[in-house]
């Protein structure tokens, strides 16, 4: 298979409608970026991702950079019923977390910052090497980058990590936080950027998700209601200015 056809190929979300909006899914060998605040469903898209891979088969890879990798199953068990423990011990999802020895971000106060990109970065490359798989969700990036000052280094960081990211046959996907002024650097970096929000229309407070960026391809170019039930996320085929009930 040539280089051309390759990166055409699609890797579908696994979250209904949404794959619609991006035209079949993301293309292979990319990073794909979720930004929004805090609650507005940026673990959950990732980890829908995930099941979706771990269901048909493949192997994924999941890095929590904020809290215990164990939070984030028993949330998603309880949550949506997406029994993540099973499927770690078939061998199908490896998760990585802050209690791992190479990822106390909480810990490294006085390492330098750039050391502790330069760890992760190592980490990265020895986890995607040894389990092969072909999904990796890293939630959230914005953790590694908070000790950086200075912009033009930050771009140069996230821009290396990224290109490492895109030398494996691989689909990425990255949560980033937009409270630490972050997010724009990281948007910058990515092939693809998704937008989640909350959106107040009369007395409703909707979740909505738009697609602020997606290189090589066109895209459905609106904002539309993201909602989250005990099934999961889906993507509903209106706006979340008009969306009642």
């Amino acid at each position: 298979m040539t280089a051309e056809h390759k990166i055409m190929e699609r890797v579908t979300s696994g979250i209904q409608g949404y794959d619609e909006m991006i035209k079949g899914g993301y293309f292979k060998n990319t990073v794909n970026v979720i930004s929004g605040e805090s609650g507005t469903g940026k673990t959950v898209f990732g980890s829908q991702f995930l099941f979706h891979g771990v269901q048909n088969g493949e192997k994924c890879l999941c890095i929590v950079t904020s809290e215990s990798a164990e939070s984030l199953k028993r949330e998603m068990h309880s949550s949506f019923g997406w029994d993540f423990v099973e499927l770690e011990k078939s061998g199908l999802i490896t998760f990585v977390d802050i209690t791992d020895p190479e990822l106390r971000l909480q810990k490294t106060v006085d390492m330098a910052p750039m050391e502790l990109i330069k760890s992760f970065k190592k980490l990265l490359s020895r986890k995607i090497d040894e389990i092969k798989p072909t999904r990796v969700f890293i939630d959230s990036i914005e953790a590694l980058f908070l000790a950086i000052d200075s912009h033009y280094k930050l771009k140069t960081l996230v821009d290396d990590l990224f290109g490492e990211l895109r030398t494996y046959d691989i689909t990425s996907l990255i949560t980033v936080g937009t409270t630490f002024e972050v997010e724009s650097i990281v948007e910058y970096g990515a092939d693809s950027v998704t937008r989640l929000g909350r959106v107040v229309s009369g007395n409703n407070l909707q979740r909505s998700v738009y697609v602020a960026k997606f290189r090589g391809s066109g895209t459905i170019n609106e904002i539309r209601v993201l909602n989250i039930s005990d099934s999961g996320i889906k993507v509903l085929d209106q706006s979340p200015y008009t969306a009642t009930g």
